[in-house]
């Protein structure tokens, strides 16, 4: 019997060290988090261009859940996941969600919540809920750390808060509510020259408020992609 959720995970190799042969990797993390939680299923494969990204996307939505959520885990910057245009995974998922109740997606991946337009304008194309993603470098351990907690108060979700972004921004409020705004979970790099011309550049960590980024489309005829990121720590 299937679970009412499905969890994709679609990641890339990180090679955060010389040598580590594709062993770093997120899933032990949502082995824990379904463990833990067992209010899911969870679906997992690596990617390696845009080719095997629509594959495995395929391959792991073949049968018929009731909500699907999508995690794409993977270096980000500018307008790329690992080496995919932005444009082209937002273009798979959303033609995805013309068959699947895809609801809502996290990009874990640097950067690549700075695209604020594109994440607007590619969720009013479709269907799907919710996009989440980060506007900073953000350190792997501790951004892999909050996509299990944001996750994990996703899943709980009833069918009335996917009609309301008052409730998903007060779901997504309460899964931060652990960690401090004002605390940093990555940084921005500043480029400066020396006075030979050399350039260098430094780490500026950035506050944890000002880093995250989530737009939302509550089901619903009528409703717009909106931008709540400056709501994610707002008081009560």
């Amino acid at each position: 019997m299937l679970k009412k959720n499905a969890l994709i995970v679609l990641e890339a190799p990180w090679e955060l060290r010389e040598g580590d042969q594709n062993v770093v990797s997120v899933l032990p993390f949502f082995h824990g988090l379904e463990k833990l939680s067992g209010d899911f299923d969870l679906f997992h494969s690596k990617f390696y261009e845009a080719k095997s990204f629509g594959m495995a996307l395929d391959e792991l939505t073949k049968l018929d859940y009731e909500r699907y959520y999508i995690y794409v885990a993977c270096h980000g910057s500018g307008r790329r996941l690992h080496n995919i245009n932005l444009s082209t995974v937002f273009r798979l998922i959303n033609h995805k969600g013309q068959s699947r109740n895809v609801v809502g997606v996290i990009f874990g991946a640097c950067l690549i919540g700075r695209n604020i337009p594109a994440f607007q304008v590619y969720t009013e194309a479709s269907s799907i809920v919710w996009k989440f993603g980060y506007k900073c470098i953000v350190n792997w351990l501790e951004g892999t750390l909050l996509d299990l907690k944001i996750f994990q108060a996703l899943l709980k979700a009833e069918d009335e808060d996917f009609t309301s972004a008052k409730n998903l921004i007060s779901i997504f409020k309460d899964a931060l509510a652990v960690y401090d705004p004002q605390g940093s979970i990555g940084w921005e790099l500043k480029k400066e020259k020396d006075d030979k011309g050399v350039v260098h550049y430094t780490e500026i960590p950035t506050k944890l408020a000002k880093s995250l980024t989530l737009v939302v489309q509550p089901k619903g005829q009528g409703h717009k992609a909106n931008n709540y990121s400056d709501k994610l720590f707002e008081p009560a």
